[in-house]
């Protein structure tokens, strides 16, 4: 990131939280309580914890979206450089401080990328021409510049991201804090956000940095905050920490489990309760797929396809453009048979999730292209591609429908007929929904709004919903992403009882070194 001017809000923020708590309203237990902090002006501090600890509710009360637009009781204080964030001028507040969300979708409202990025500054009423230095500045920092025209909605998940982090970045606050920054980013990008955190705070910003894992942010910080039950339970230098806290650490799931201990152990052992396998093809080792001319490495030998089924899938010269000519894929060819666990990986913008959707009609494929259990997939209707395919997105709200975590969960049994009209579960299917319940952990959670969950546990349900139906291949679009180590263990669970019954998996996902050693074979864009 360039240079900037420096001026009177350049020397960063103070922060204060004295027995600071909050309740969601309709929830009996507060979600953070009784947390005393000192933040020192310019110093960088990350806040980890699992899922459902209370780093994002924490993060909204330090810019006053909490309890001042999301409801809720907030109990002790929060004082920025004396100022509370729930109570002064929105003016002040957005000079103190900007906030990347969780969800950056939900702070996206312009529509082009350009103008994200001023809608900001343009709101603190900023000459023209500082907020074309700021856009300019900004975009060019999160590597955007050449895309600034471009509408958001034609932009990847990290790319999104990457917007995000510029609106804020062109407030130009006193603090930064980043609810999970690099949870849909590439490794490039991952990098040059760790860069950008750096420049920010050796021109004086204060920076909070969120996020479910000891990940390399936490690891560059100053100081680490572990939550967990919505209390500070750690608080020191990171290498301190991993010095002396390295077991508790693993045990609340922000490092990766010791060398030995059973993969998807927090899913279980017993098998899925009322699947019918979708087809009675043995799993079997699988051999790279080859994406265009890119080539793939797999981690196991070439085995049993030769004895294989048919191939469930097909890609054949794939190449797509959207509107405007920009070309996403260019000469795809890959086949998933019944059993494999796929990985697609390859940075942001390389046309992962364009394919995916391409695979479900929610984008149109031209004719020959893709093949579904030998039939060309063009003349084939959404509802039975998804009869046979389930989907889980990348944004899981975009998959919820129903006012609460159970009847998420069974949605896809009755399609949305009102209860009074629907037909009982049977045995078979209550056993099958607890079972998943208990895997994603989410047994406690049945009344609960799926928008009120914690971002591991709506990525969690969205998993789930679709595996209530068995089919033969489930798409998964970076379930893993921003979720703590215990969770990423429970989707690896669940996955491996879906090969056991027969399905296959392709997965989308950032996070190749954590589920490699579980996958038959890759897809590198």
């Amino acid at each position: 990131m360039p240079p900037q001017r420096r001026d009177k809000r350049m020397s960063g923020t103070t922060i204060t939280c004295r027995k600071l708590g909050f309740l969601y309203d309709g929830e009996e237990q507060p979600v953070i309580q009784n947390i005393n902090l000192e933040i020192a002006r310019n110093q960088r501090v990350a806040i980890i914890g699992a899922s459902g600890s209370g780093k994002s509710t924490l993060c909204q009360l330090l810019c006053g979206l909490l309890p001042r637009s999301g409801g809720g009781t907030r109990e002790g204080e929060v004082l920025l450089d004396g100022i509370d964030p729930a109570a002064a001028p929105i003016a002040s507040i957005a000079e103190a401080v900007g906030v990347l969300f969780q969800d950056p979708d939900a702070q996206l409202v312009q529509g082009i990328v350009e103008d994200e990025a001023a809608f900001g500054p343009e709101n603190m009423r900023v000459s023209p021409a500082e907020i074309e230095e700021r856009v300019a500045q900004s975009l060019a920092a999160v590597g955007l510049l050449d895309r600034r025209l471009d509408p958001v909605r034609r932009l990847s998940g990290g790319q999104r991201q990457r917007t995000a982090i510029a609106a804020v970045l062109a407030l130009r606050p006193r603090l930064y804090v980043f609810d999970d920054a690099c949870a849909s980013l590439d490794a490039a990008a991952q990098a040059n956000f760790l860069q950008l955190c750096f420049t920010l705070q050796t021109e004086g910003r204060t920076l909070i940095t969120a996020s479910g894992r000891f990940d390399d942010a936490a690891r560059a910080a100053q100081r680490v905050i572990v939550l967990d039950g919505g209390t500070v339970v750690l608080d020191g230098p990171p290498e301190e920490l991993l010095r002396c806290c390295g077991e508790q650490l693993a045990q609340l799931g922000l490092l990766p489990r010791p060398p030995g201990e059973a993969a998807g152990a927090a899913a279980g052992d017993k098998p899925v309760p009322a699947a019918t396998p979708p087809h009675s093809a043995e799993r079997h080792a699988g051999k790279p797929i080859a994406a265009g001319s890119v080539p793939a490495a797999a981690p196991h030998a070439e085995g049993a396809r030769e004895s294989a089924a048919s191939p469930l899938l097909e890609v054949d010269s794939l190449t797509f453009a959207y509107p405007g000519g920009r070309e996403a894929l260019h000469g795809i060819h890959a086949k998933i048979y019944p059993g494999d666990w796929v990985l697609l990986t390859g940075e942001n913008g390389s046309g992962k999730t364009t394919l995916s959707r391409l695979i479900m009609g929610l984008l149109p494929a031209p004719a020959g292209s893709i093949r579904w259990q030998g039939e060309d997939i063009k003349g084939m209707a959404v509802y039975r591609r998804a009869e046979q395919i389930g989907y889980v997105f990348q944004q899981p709200e975009y998959m919820f429908t129903a006012p609460n975590v159970w009847e998420e969960l069974i949605y896809s049994l009755h399609g949305g007929v009102p209860v009074k009209k629907r037909r009982e579960l049977s045995a078979a299917e209550q056993e099958r929904a607890g079972f998943l319940l208990e895997k994603a952990g989410l047994t406690d959670r049945l009344h609960m709004s799926p928008y009120l969950l914690s971002q591991g546990e709506k990525r969690l349900l969205s998993v789930i919903s679709q595996l209530m139906l068995p089919r033969a291949l489930y798409i998964l679009d970076e379930p893993t992403s921003g979720m703590d180590y215990a969770a990423i263990d429970r989707v690896i669970g669940l996955c491996q009882h879906m090969l056991e019954e027969g399905s296959a998996i392709l997965m989308i996902t950032h996070d190749p070194e954590l589920i490699k050693e579980h996958a038959t074979s890759f897809i590198h864009l």
